[in-house]
């Protein structure tokens, strides 16, 4: 007797998919089966993959591997940012993505970095290193942003991240609407609107002024622009305004002639 099972057939839409480090490629489709809970990352791996991540991160690598047995640095950067996007809120949260078969093969990764291994990989940047690894990294960043006709909006607005434990450098406390009296941190933020692009920002103590520093910070970002161009209206922030002189744009106080 032929009984018909209860289970709904799997979908056999077949995709192929570049692996975003190596050669080759595999085949992935939707499934009944719970293969990963990672599988949504896949969209976000093959937009890494179209951007040319990989190649820039192999361009500006802060440090050649001298083990047999080493990770790519670019292997290790990207297997951090996965790990934050899929949850992870520290450190160790990293070794989630470890087991996970599926999630290396869309990777092109034998193996996934640990947690101490991505400790190591950013104790090796001093303040110098950063510098060198992070500007060619955001010139190629800023370039890849539209032009617009009208140019970008620059937004600035301060934004209040609440810290738990005592040993984290900076925390104080400050105004903090959502759990008062605990520690926190008061950070910039300059964002160029049409784009959702964070254009800069400072991590400042939780007990700073909303207004601390606003100028230097506003000249830093103007400086970040690099060929982007804003728009010509006038830009505030509530205390100053961005005017253009002879020296290029910069920040003057909102109520200036």
């Amino acid at each position: 007797m032929n009984t018909q099972s209860s289970q709904a057939p799997e979908q056999n839409d077949w995709q192929e998919f570049k692996p975003l480090f190596g050669g080759g490629k595999i085949k992935i489709c939707d499934t009944l089966r719970a293969v990963t809970p990672f599988g949504g990352l896949s969209v976000f791996i093959e937009f890494l993959g179209r951007i040319g991540l990989v190649e820039q991160l192999a361009s500006q690598a802060p440090y050649q591997p001298k083990s047999g047995n080493h990770y790519d640095p670019g292997q290790i950067l990207v297997g951090f940012i996965l790990s934050v996007i899929a949850g992870a809120q520290r450190f160790a949260h990293t070794n989630q993505l470890r087991a996970d078969r599926a999630l290396h093969a869309l990777l092109g990764m034998k193996r996934f970095p640990s947690d101490d291994t991505i400790l190591n990989y950013f104790r090796r940047f001093s303040q110098a290193e950063v510098e060198r690894f992070w500007r060619p990294m955001w010139r190629w960043l800023i370039s890849r942003l539209p032009q617009l006709e009208k140019g970008f909006s620059l937004d600035l607005d301060s934004t209040i991240f609440s810290r738990h434990g005592a040993q984290q450098q900076g925390a104080a406390r400050g105004y903090n609407p959502r759990r008062p009296g605990r520690l926190s941190h008061h950070p910039l933020l300059a964002v160029l609107a049409e784009a959702n692009f964070v254009l800069h920002s400072w991590l400042r103590s939780g007990n700073a002024g909303a207004s601390q520093g606003a100028a230097q910070f506003l000249s830093e970002a103007l400086s970040l622009l690099g060929d982007v161009a804003l728009s010509p209206a006038a830009l505030r922030d509530g205390v100053y305004q961005i005017r253009r002189t002879d020296e290029g744009l910069g920040p003057v106080p909102a109520l200036a002639g």
